[in-house]
């Protein structure tokens, strides 16, 4: 009796081959959506982080929030985000045009402009989150597709030690192949469900911390805004008023990995 992976996999029936089989494709969708996730998170990590170095000294020096809109960084996720919100307040404090020095419309636009960078962020949290809803599946049923391929095996292995003519009894020992195949299909099950639990873990983790540094990012950029809201014309190319100093918002974020 061979009781290798090979020998096992021979001696299999066409529904124990076919969890197996299931099972596989499922490990290596699992495999592909992690490492797609990983090189898109380290992607934008990148792409963020030389995003924030060339927009810190933009928003912090007054007369070029214009310039800090027009940065191309489209493929870094925070950048669209905060790009939203800088060409709201841009296009709202030209509407307001002569009203930019009122405290309540100036209040008015920088919520408005936070609305539009919390309409950003969904949208980048709902593409970063692509793949994930996969891997809980994975993570959930290949327990539950290796436990069908070993009901399914023993009832076969019993159905054989009960039948005279398949070798039946003779004791376990008649049968310790069917019984053999039957539990591997779970162990198949069970290694493919903790791999996707990994990774699922794992982004779900980058995930949340990415969603936290957004909301610290975007509260920030809103506190810049605000007080660069009273200097429409440094919006509009006009010689600003003086900005107060302060320590620029964004400088030391930085994008997990």
């Amino acid at each position: 009796m061979d009781f290798s992976l090979l020998g096992l996999w021979n001696q299999m029936g066409v529904v124990a081959k076919g969890v197996v089989i299931t099972l596989l494709i499922m490990s290596m969708l699992a495999i592909g959506v992690g490492i797609e996730r990983f090189i898109t998170f380290r992607k934008g990590r990148r792409r963020s982080l030389e995003y924030i170095s060339a927009l810190q000294p933009l928003i912090t020096t007054r007369g070029r929030l214009q310039e800090a809109a027009g940065l191309d960084f489209k493929d870094a996720p925070l950048a669209r985000i905060i790009n939203s919100g800088l060409h709201e307040f841009r296009h709202g404090l030209e509407r307001l045009g002569n009203k930019a020095s009122d405290t309540i419309e100036l209040e008015v636009l920088v919520h408005a402009v936070g609305r539009s960078m919390e309409r950003a962020k969904k949208r980048e949290m709902a593409g970063l989150n692509k793949g994930m809803p996969l891997l809980a599946t994975i993570s959930s049923s290949a327990p539950f597709v290796g436990l069908f391929g070993t009901t399914f095996g023993i009832i076969t292995a019993f159905e054989q030690m009960a039948d005279p003519s398949k070798g039946g009894g003779g004791g376990l020992a008649t049968v310790s192949a069917g019984i053999a195949e039957a539990l591997l299909t779970t162990a198949v099950g069970l290694v493919v469900a903790i791999g996707a639990v990994w990774f699922y873990n794992y982004f779900s983790a980058k995930l949340e911390e990415i969603g936290v540094l957004i909301d610290d990012a975007s509260g920030e950029l809103a506190d810049r805004l605000a007080m660069h809201a009273g200097q429409a014309p440094a919006v509009t190319g006009q010689a600003p008023a003086h900005v107060p100093a302060r320590p620029p918002a964004l400088a030391g974020t930085s994008v997990p990995a």
